[in-house]
């Protein structure tokens, strides 16, 4: 499988994963502020304190040697983060990385309930997961986002 959790000595990689994903200088769903604010929880610090915390499950998908794309979960029912390089869309990396994050939060108690804020490009990549839209078009320090939730029913 070409799925591990992230290490410690793998934050400069996410951060630069995270930022060529995102382009937040040409991306619709950032203003200025927006701008700002994002790349605050995403420097080099911030993603090995995450790593590091038991709070957060956080899974690099691989290929060739390079990180390609990552989700991370928060409690192990927020999907905190979940990006993928731009030259790696289009061949199931976030589904790939969705499915196993989803087994790992199972065993570890979630109950079938997840939620995101989406981005917008992502939307309908939640929407493949089964998650729905919680409401419309939102913006929070100078960032569009759109709730979305998704509550999987559990065998007995």
């Amino acid at each position: 499988m070409n799925i591990r959790v992230a290490e410690i000595a793998d934050a400069s990689d996410i951060r630069t994963l995270i930022i060529e994903a995102v382009s937040p200088d040409k991306n619709e769903d950032f203003d200025e502020e927006g701008r700002v604010f994002f790349l605050q929880p995403n420097t080099i610090e911030s993603i090995k304190h995450r790593i590091g915390d038991n709070n957060y499950l956080t899974l690099c998908y691989i290929i060739s040697g390079k990180i390609v794309g990552i989700i991370t979960m928060h409690n192990y029912e927020k999907i905190d983060q979940l990006f993928v390089h731009p030259d790696s869309r289009n061949m199931k990396v976030a589904t790939k990385l969705w499915r196993e994050a989803e087994k790992i939060c199972s065993k570890n108690g979630n109950k079938g309930k997840y939620w995101t804020k989406s981005s917008t490009l992502a939307v309908n990549v939640y929407r493949s997961f089964g998650f729905r839209l919680d409401g419309g078009r939102m913006k929070q320090k100078g960032i569009v986002f759109y709730p979305m939730v998704l509550e999987v029913e559990k065998q007995s």
